[in-house]
């Protein structure tokens, strides 16, 4: 690996040179902005690699591109590791806390800025200079390498199932690397083993066909305090209220747990971060990380009704909305949690509450005792050395549509802890993009050559 390693820390200018490039075209999927031509200016990089681009479509109206490429092994065919990548990227809203413009990368303090840096074109970048890092050095890949890009990443990979059916051979593969991973606070390199699943949907309370003066509320019902009354019936404290929500959660294993105990405390970092005294049922230690990677939540994002301008406006309005997220765990499934949620609502007397799901995903988890677990975790022993051994996360807090390749994931690679992915100044860290280059390179090095358990 060392002619590998070498390679990729003699091209580190022309990496970075790349990844800026990404980063000026803009690829907003929100909005649409920049998505095709990005995936254009994506192809054409895997066509410069020897991938043989594609470029899918699906019938679906407003669906982003999907793009696809392949290098086939000469010595270990049999094989196949694919990078699953997106090119989209967040809003660059509030653009007046950028301290440079989003979409002109600028590099600095040894961090290259811009929207899009670390989630997650970085990470595409990396996977596209390790394989030429390969080819160059080799002049062949340890086993087959897929890239599957997506752009709606962003918004909930809305028509990712469409394409797997379409394209089912595009998904194929012996095993995953993810497309986010890093390090944590401490520079402890993180091996994330899965992520929660989600079931978003909106819930819209109606009355009278337009707002009313509130004078009239003596008379009128007023859908602010029905959506609150529907809202108290779904969640109490922490627990959610919904019948059979709870039961299909797998439970942690003897194994997951004792990685969990071993896997280094966050508490203080968010607390820190977030500005917040404790947490909820001021959980602490095992039941913090406990929580993270294995609890199902109820969580409203936003919530809406008449008039939150500045100064009184006395009105009665005509509808309410709430916004929520519920995350979900190994074994629940979105869609009958849907019709759970609507039968309760209607059976608890608010069938005129209207439910619309946004946005559904399965949960999924990857055994630590898969091949390309345990090659991610001793490449990480390896690279990062004995002071910064590895930490093992059963599952990342956050989403991902990790479920539909029903293989064996893990995420890991060149992200850090303060690359404010999402928000303004979005950054990535040189030192840990070239190094995550090196720790996915190794990984998929050790993957190709190991064996099953």
């Amino acid at each position: 690996m060392k002619q590998v390693f070498d390679y990729i820390d003699s091209v580190k200018d022309r990496s970075i040179e790349a990844l800026k490039q990404l980063v000026r075209q803009p690829s907003v999927s929100a909005t649409g902005q920049g998505i095709k031509e990005c995936a254009s200016l994506v192809a054409k990089m895997l066509e410069n690699l020897g991938a043989s681009p594609k470029i899918l479509d699906v019938e679906k109206g407003g669906a982003s591109p999907l793009v696809v490429g392949e290098i086939r092994s000469k010595m270990n065919p049999q094989k196949t590791l694919l990078f699953y990548n997106h090119y989209d990227v967040q809003p660059p809203e509030p653009l007046e806390q950028w301290e440079s413009p989003p979409f002109e990368p600028r590099v600095s303090g040894g961090r290259v800025y811009g929207r899009g840096c670390a989630d997650d074109k970085g990470e595409l970048i990396g996977r596209l200079k390790l394989t030429e890092a390969f080819l160059e050095a080799w002049g062949d890949v340890p086993c087959n390498f897929k890239f599957l890009i997506e752009g709606e990443e962003e918004t909930g990979s809305i028509h990712l199932e469409e394409y797997f059916k379409k394209y089912p051979e595009s998904f194929k593969a012996d095993s995953v690397v993810w497309e986010f991973g890093g390090i944590n606070v401490e520079g402890r390199p993180m091996v994330t083993l899965g992520v929660k699943g989600i079931l978003y949907v909106e819930l819209v309370a109606r009355n009278a066909k337009v707002d009313a003066h509130s004078s009239l509320a003596a008379i009128i019902d007023n859908p602010a305090w029905r959506l609150v009354a529907a809202l108290n019936t779904i969640k109490k404290a922490d627990k959610i209220l919904v019948p059979g929500w709870y039961k299909d959660v797998r439970s942690f294993t003897k194994e997951e747990i004792e990685l969990l105990k071993r896997a280094p405390s966050e508490e203080q970092a968010i607390k820190r971060n977030y500005g917040v005294k404790s947490f909820v049922n001021r959980a602490r230690g095992l039941e913090v990380k406990k929580a993270l990677a294995g609890k199902p939540t109820c969580n409203i994002c936003g919530i809406s009704s008449g008039y939150n301008g500045p100064g009184p406006k006395t009105v009665l309005p005509n509808e309410a909305r709430a916004k929520i997220d519920f995350r979900l765990v190994p074994d629940q499934d979105p869609l009958d949690l849907l019709r759970k949620l609507k039968r309760h609502l209607n059976q608890g007397g608010f069938s005129d509450i209207e439910v619309t799901s946004i946005e559904h995903e399965r949960a999924s988890r990857t055994s630590p005792k898969q091949l390309i677990s345990r090659a991610a975790i001793e490449s990480a022993k390896q690279l990062y050395g004995p002071s910064r051994p590895p930490t093992v996360n059963i599952s990342s807090a956050a989403t991902g549509p990790m479920y539909l390749f029903d293989l064996p994931c893990i995420a890991i690679g060149g992200g850090h802890s303060e690359s404010r992915n999402h928000a303004p100044n979005e950054n990535l860290r040189i030192d840990q993009f070239i190094m995550g280059m090196k720790w996915v390179a190794d990984t998929a090095n050790l993957f190709a050559s190991g064996t099953k358990e």
